[in-house]
């Protein structure tokens, strides 16, 4: 990959980020922070715990694109609630996504190792998209049983109908 090809890609998922992002964020929104604790089985991760990895990883993985590095991932948040959480995520996602939007080709090109791999940086972008939709879909599961409605995404769901 060459630094114009680094740059293409990046602008490629950074659009698809950019919409993305913001159905993660109304699916974080959407859990009732009264029963953050809820799991749906023993050994699954509870509500909260699940949501605040989303959070962390998503916005860590941005910040590791522009740091070229992974030395400080994920990212920290002092949110202790779901409503920080959210409100956190919706100031720091886009921010981070703006930040690695203006990179050049050159840094988006240079070679990072992180889990045992070595890839150019702006790869850690798909990483981003698929850990996000991964994990967000989990997520999804656990917004009936905590009492709330599952908000619309790429249609309109059970819940919330298309323009809701």
């Amino acid at each position: 990959m060459n630094a114009d090809q680094a740059k293409f890609l990046a602008g490629v998922i950074g659009q698809t980020l950019q919409s993305e992002w913001m159905h993660t964020y109304k699916a974080i929104n959407a859990i009732n922070d009264a029963k953050k604790d809820y799991k749906p089985a023993g050994d699954s991760r509870t509500a909260w715990d699940l949501a605040h990895h989303i959070a962390v990883c998503d916005v860590g993985f941005l910040q590791a694109v522009a740091s070229n590095s992974f030395a400080n991932f994920p990212a920290k948040t002092d949110a202790k609630n779901i409503p920080q959480l959210a409100e956190w995520y919706k100031k720091e996602m886009p921010k981070a996504l703006e930040k690695v939007l203006t990179l050049d080709g050159n840094h988006l090109n240079q070679i990072v190792e992180s889990w045992g791999m070595k890839l150019p940086s702006v790869t850690y972008l798909m990483f981003c998209n698929n850990h996000m939709i991964h994990h967000r879909g989990q997520l999804t599961t656990y917004i009936r049983p905590t009492g709330n409605k599952v908000p619309a995404m790429y249609g309109g769901s059970f819940d919330e109908k298309m323009g809701g």
